[in-house]
């Protein structure tokens, strides 16, 4: 990937009506404890995060949870630190993608992080400052909706939009998991690493907790595909909201997609915070059984991410493939995001040009 000025936006000079607005989740400023502790408390004081009282939150999130986990946080987050740029690979790629898609639209399209930067009011006002913009096309790169990604960033996108009073109108694109061309650029992204011997090919997703799933589909937690063959009972709009029928349709969808045997196939929540029920099975209980279950070449991808990050770089391919490796696993390949590839910049041009349509 080359070097690039990270920077609110990109194709300002385009003369057009219609605007991007890509978020993205973020990442510190830098590995620097400080600045990891102060990008923990930012993202875990957002009540769609914890969503707890506000006082019970503060206590555990500034007294408890960001001083116990700044300092190693801080210490894996170097790891994944590009010295020279002096930036992490989600903002770096989040940038690669803002800028072809403003060349390939020949549009203006701005940038923010919803936690971190650039920050949502650098883009908001960036958009602002081109009158000329009647329409704000909102892209959050979660192809799965959760409501602490894609909910909290759509709310705060147009809370500070209502803030520094802009015009525009922001009309936001749903998630995007099963559309036909991300859907086939996924799985051509895959198909290299299966042409190796592989045992099984786990997809791997953010675990949320089981609170934030709706009844009943918190229910029978960890049966695969509980939300997928009941597809037809969610209304419309809960079918636009359900995180495990996203997860669960995209693990089938690869199952269609790349042709191979269901049973070579499974489906974990990695990343859990706390002891409360999230939805499983967690990958780190997981993780040390597959060899000994003969699942000893394993390939890894983790679509729930656009941009790797943190939880994939070091949690899945660092600190899952050492585990795996000690309990006797032979090959553990982790497939890497979609990134800031032409075929992925390809994908959100076509799904914006839809939503303009």
């Amino acid at each position: 990937m080359t070097e690039i000025s990270i920077q609110s936006i990109y194709g300002a000079s385009y003369p057009k009506s219609r605007a991007v607005l890509l978020i993205n989740l973020g990442s510190p400023d830098s590995p620097a404890v400080q600045d990891v502790a102060s990008y923990l408390t930012t993202f875990l004081m957002d009540e769609h995060v914890i969503g707890i009282s506000p006082f019970w939150r503060s206590l555990l999130v500034k007294r408890i949870i960001t001083p116990r986990r700044a300092p190693q946080s801080a210490k894996t987050y170097r790891l994944i630190w590009d010295e020279e740029t002096e930036s992490f690979p989600l903002v770096r790629h989040t940038a690669h993608i803002a800028r072809e898609l403003a060349d390939q639209l020949e549009l203006p399209v701005a940038m923010a992080m919803r936690y971190g930067k650039p920050e949502m009011t650098e883009a908001i006002t960036a958009l602002m400052a081109l009158e000329r913009i009647t329409e704000v096309i909102v892209v959050p790169l979660y192809p799965h909706y959760t409501r602490s990604t894609f909910l909290t960033a759509v709310e705060y996108a147009q809370s500070v939009a209502d803030k520094l009073g802009a015009t525009f109108r922001m009309n936001v694109i749903r998630p995007f998991y099963d559309h036909p061309i991300y859907r086939q650029v996924l799985a051509n992204s895959i198909k290299p690493y299966l042409d190796q011997p592989y045992d099984r090919l786990v997809v791997s997703f953010h675990g949320v907790p089981i609170s934030h799933i709706e009844e009943p589909c918190g229910e029978n937690n960890g049966t695969p595909h509980h939300c997928y063959h009941r597809r037809d009972d969610h209304g419309m709009d809960h079918r636009d909201t359900c995180y495990r029928l996203h997860c669960e349709s995209t693990a089938q969808f690869l199952i269609e997609d790349l042709a191979i045997p269901r049973e070579r196939v499974e489906l974990v929540y990695q990343s859990r915070l706390g002891w409360h029920p999230w939805l499983k099975p967690y990958m780190k209980g997981r993780v040390p059984l597959w060899p000994k279950e003969g699942h000893k070449r394993v390939v890894v991808v983790c679509p729930g991410f656009v941009c790797d990050c943190l939880e994939t770089l070091y949690e899945i391919d660092h600190e899952y493939h050492e585990e795996f490796k000690k309990a006797g696993g032979l090959s553990f390949v982790y497939v890497p995001c979609l990134n800031s590839s032409a075929d992925f910049v390809g994908v959100l041009a076509q799904i914006v040009q839809e939503t303009c349509a």
